[in-house]
């Protein structure tokens, strides 16, 4: 039986629109111009390897297409609390716009030289960089993932939270689109007894 948390995360995606693909800043469809994958999440789950119970690293992110005239990338990885609130896995912006790839395993640095000096936010634990997912064990949890084409550069200082990037990205997203994947933990002989 999908847990209640699985159905609202559900709810709340479909609401939020980007699912299928691309999507502008009014929600309307545009041309498949942007275009990414996690190839870890290929088939819909999050490995370990991302999580608590793994080594914890963030995602490879492979950009295929941006529409012009981006100037730079953005993306914020979160995962749905309830339908309202979502918990903060990983917020970076001012990627270049000709990005082929993130790799894995971003150093949890303010400012990631190696990415054209990209900025990283704070996470939902109040440091820099990337939370691996940790829900709750026995039902999934979706993970979101979410590439934004920028018209301009984002104004923020490094370790802004995903709030403030999001408010930037109201005035500057060109095009957004959503990757989705579950995780589901396993009970410990302990939660189990």
């Amino acid at each position: 039986m999908v847990g209640r948390r699985r159905l609202l995360a559900t709810a709340g995606a479909a609401l939020a629109g980007g699912l299928a693909g691309c999507t502008d800043t009014e929600g309307s469809p545009t041309p498949a111009a942007l275009r990414y994958s996690v190839p870890a999440f290929a088939d819909g789950t999050v490995p370990a390897r991302h999580t608590c119970d793994g080594e914890g690293v963030s995602p490879r992110v492979v950009v295929d297409a941006v529409p012009p005239p981006t100037e730079s990338l953005a993306l914020i990885c979160t995962f749905p609390d309830d339908v309202a609130s979502q918990v903060t896995l990983w917020t970076m912006w001012n990627l270049p716009p000709d990005t082929a790839e993130i790799p894995a395993d971003v150093p949890a640095a303010p400012t990631v030289e190696s990415l054209g000096d990209a900025r990283q936010g704070t996470n939902a634990r109040g440091d820099v960089g990337y939370l691996p997912i940790c829900p709750p064990p026995g039902e999934p949890y979706d993970h979101w993932l979410t590439l934004y084409a920028c018209r301009r550069e984002i104004a923020l200082d490094p370790g802004a939270s995903r709030d403030a990037l999001a408010e930037e990205l109201e005035t500057a997203t060109l095009a957004s689109r959503r990757v989705v994947a579950s995780y589901t933990r396993e009970p410990t002989p302990s939660e189990d007894a």
